[in-house]
């Protein structure tokens, strides 16, 4: 058993992973056989795992498929973010095959791929995966600016954007992940973001700093809350020690570690 499985329960989720490469710096384990690896060292009974290559490929869908691929052995550990660009021909039928192939969300990258957050073809791709089913995600980063190779791109995605869109599709649910919330108790963002179904993961929030999950849980509930832990381009273990620290009872903790993301990603298969 786990260290954290007492703590959080046997049915762990992490909602922010990878498998691929990366080619501006060595990753490790990263791929299926390395990512169950660490996931049984942590508990975790499920990934939502991305494809890294479909980031950068010229043809997003060639990552979609090796991501299939590597996970297929092993489906029954993962559900799978769906890597897409709407400027690039032929998303239309790549998202049916995602579909078809049993994928439980998008991701979108409008910072890696070269298209405005708002346009048209932000809204067409977010329309089109609304209609199959499927949650549409957004990462904030992928690497810290800080420490970016000098090809690497430069801008963050602003959350505030993301909730913007989200207001022109209500019926969509977003998941925001790789984001610091850092706003106010009684900032009027947390009311927009509760009007709608949108969510949050925690990577990059703070449980004891300035208490940003804490302000979070406050004004989202603890339904709105995904674990992530950004493997292989993070270690696993700040994740659970956010949630570990956070002042909130144990049932909420067990939504934030698994509960959320297995209504979330599950709700598709079983439609």
């Amino acid at each position: 058993m786990s260290r954290y499985e007492p703590l959080f329960g046997p049915g762990i989720i992490d909602a922010h992973a990878f498998i691929g490469n990366w080619p501006f710096r060595r990753l490790r384990h990263n791929d299926a056989p390395g990512l169950i690896q660490m996931m049984d060292t942590f508990g975790i009974s499920k990934a939502c795992v991305a494809s890294a290559d479909a980031i950068l490929y010229r043809d997003s869908h060639d990552g979609n498929r090796m991501l299939h691929e590597q996970t297929r052995p092993h489906a029954d550990r993962f559900f799978l973010y769906a890597t897409l660009n709407p400027a690039y021909a032929g998303w239309q039928r790549d998202l049916r095959e995602c579909v078809d192939l049993g994928f439980s969300a998008l991701r979108l990258y409008p910072t890696y791929h070269g298209y405005a957050l708002e346009s048209l073809e932000t809204l067409a791709i977010i329309d089109a995966a609304t209609e199959a089913g499927l949650p549409v995600s957004f990462t904030g980063r992928i690497e810290d600016v800080r420490q970016r190779h000098w090809m690497d791109v430069i801008d963050n995605i602003d959350p505030e954007s993301v909730l913007a869109l989200a207001e022109q599709r209500p019926k969509t649910t977003f998941i925001m992940l790789e984001a610091i919330l850092g706003y106010p108790r009684d900032s009027d963002i947390w009311k927009r973001m509760h009007a709608l179904p949108f969510y949050a993961e925690l990577t990059r929030m703070t449980s004891v700093l300035d208490k940003n999950i804490e302000i979070m849980l406050g004004a989202l509930g603890p339904d709105r809350i995904l674990l992530g832990t950004g493997f292989p381009f993070k270690t696993p273990s700040p994740a659970f020690l956010k949630l570990q620290c956070l002042n909130a009872d144990a049932e909420t903790k067990e939504h934030i570690a698994g509960g959320n993301a297995e209504r979330l990603f599950s709700s598709k298969n079983s439609s």
